[in-house]
């Protein structure tokens, strides 16, 4: 009897900035994380729709579609995908956010690795 080993979970980051995404897809892989990244929540309902992710890291303000549009229309498709948001708005209402029940909200400038950390912890315990 073989015992299949367990793949490495996916996560799916989005930002429309392409240097946070190489850097957070960096932090992520050196955790033996399985990385896909989007530019725009619309990207990322597309990836979500074709691929089954573990957790998401979303940015909040985006052209085309930003993070809570985008974290909303996962939730009204019955969506149960923990998230985290990250934002560079150090004065957007947490109240409001928290209404969409993330795992965290980071704010931006932040150390990669501690981001990616933080998601490993999360993960270990689901």
């Amino acid at each position: 009897m073989s015992l299949k080993a367990k793949p490495n979970p996916t996560i799916l980051v989005v930002d429309d900035d392409p240097n946070i995404l190489e850097l957070l897809q960096e932090s992520l892989e050196d955790l033996s994380f399985r990385v896909l990244k989007a530019g725009n929540g619309e990207e990322a309902l597309q990836i979500l729709h074709s691929e089954k992710v573990d957790c998401l890291v979303t940015d909040l303000s985006m052209p085309v579609m930003d993070g809570t549009e985008l974290v909303r229309k996962l939730q009204q498709e019955g969506h149960e995908i923990p998230f985290f948001f990250i934002t560079a708005y150090q004065d957007y209402p947490r109240e409001n956010l928290n209404l969409y029940k993330p795992r965290a909200i980071i704010f931006k400038p932040f150390d990669f690795q501690e981001l990616a950390l933080l998601v490993k912890n999360h993960m270990m315990r689901l």
